[in-house]
C-alpha cells in the first residue's frame, strides 16, 4: 500500500534539497493531480505536448487550500521549466511551459490549466508514456506564500467538502515552479488513491519492464530501485526480461 504522507514528505524533502543547492529560499509545495480530471498528449501537427491541470482549490494533504486565483505565475511564466519531482536544473527538466490559463475561465477561476511542451529526453518520454498508458499525470507546484493563515468561516464553508477539514489557506503566493509527479495526492482524489496510486505505480513499473521508460527516471518518480532479471518462456523460446522487484 502506498503511504501518501510518506510520498508528500519525499517530494518536500527533495524540493528543499534542490532549493538549497540552487541557493534560493525554500518554497512551499502544493501537490495536485489530474487523476479524475485527465491529462492528454497532443502530438498533432508536430506537437509533443501534455495538457493538464496544475493547481486547484481542493484541500491538499496538509489540510490546506492554495487558492488558484491568488497565485502569481509571473516567475514561472518567465522561467518556463517543468521538472520531475522538483529535481531542479535545466538539464533535468522534462519540458517547458507553452501556455497557462485560468480554468474554466478568468471570471470562474477554479484551477490553472497548462500546456507543456515535452523535451526529447528520458524525462519527457517518461511523462508522455505514463499519460499515454494511464490518461493521468500528477503535478506539484512550488510557491512562496505572501498571504496565508487560518481559514475564516466563509472559507471553511466554501472549500470544505466530503468531510475534509481545512486548517490553512494560502490566499496569495508567487508561483515558483512546476513539477510532474506520478501519483494523485489532492483530497478530491483520495477516495481513489488506493487503487489510483497503485495503478499508476503498476503502469510505471510496466513501462520500465517494457523498456519504454528509463530505470533511473522511474526511480525519480518514486519506484523502488530494485531490479532483477528473470528467464521467461515465450512462444519464441526462453528470453531474459528485466523486471522491478515489488
Amino acid at each position: 500500500m502506498i503511504n501518501t504522507k510518506q510520498m508528500i514528505e519525499r517530494i518536500r524533502t527533495r524540493a528543499k534539497s534542490r532549493a538549497d543547492l540552487a541557493g534560493v529560499e525554500i518554497p512551499s509545495i502544493g501537490v495536485v493531480s489530474s487523476w479524475g480530471k485527465g491529462a492528454t498528449v497532443d502530438e498533432e501537427k508536430g506537437n509533443n505536448d501534455i495538457i493538464a491541470i496544475a493547481n486547484t482549490a481542493d484541500i491538499d494533504l496538509d489540510d490546506e487550500v492554495v487558492i488558484p486565483a491568488g497565485l502569481d505565475p509571473s516567475y514561472f511564466k518567465a522561467n518556463k521549466q517543468v521538472f520531475l519531482d522538483h529535481e531542479y536544473g535545466t538539464d533535468k527538466a522534462a519540458g517547458f511551459l507553452r501556455s497557462i490559463s485560468a480554468y474554466p475561465s478568468t471570471r470562474d477561476h477554479q484551477a490553472w490549466k497548462v500546456r507543456i511542451g515535452l523535451y526529447d529526453n528520458d524525462q519527457g518520454n517518461a511523462v508522455k508514456q505514463i499519460v499515454k498508458a494511464s490518461g493521468q499525470i500528477g503535478l506539484s507546484i512550488g510557491f512562496f506564500p505572501t498571504d496565508h493563515g487560518p481559514p475564516t468561516d466563509a472559507e471553511r464553508k466554501l472549500y470544505e467538502r466530503d468531510g475534509a477539514k481545512l486548517v490553512s489557506v494560502v490566499r496569495a503566493a508567487d508561483w515558483f515552479e512546476l513539477s510532474f509527479t506520478p501519483l494523485p495526492c489532492n483530497v478530491s482524489c483520495q477516495g481513489q488513491f488506493a487503487s489510483g496510486g497503485e495503478k499508476q505505480m503498476r503502469v510505471l513499473r510496466g513501462l520500465v519492464d517494457e523498456g519504454k521508460v528509463d530505470k533511473k527516471i522511474a526511480t525519480l518518480f518514486g519506484v523502488d530501485d530494485k531490479f532483477e532479471e528473470i528467464r521467461v518462456l515465450t512462444d519464441a523460446g526462453v528470453v531474459t526480461r528485466r523486471v522491478i522487484v515489488p
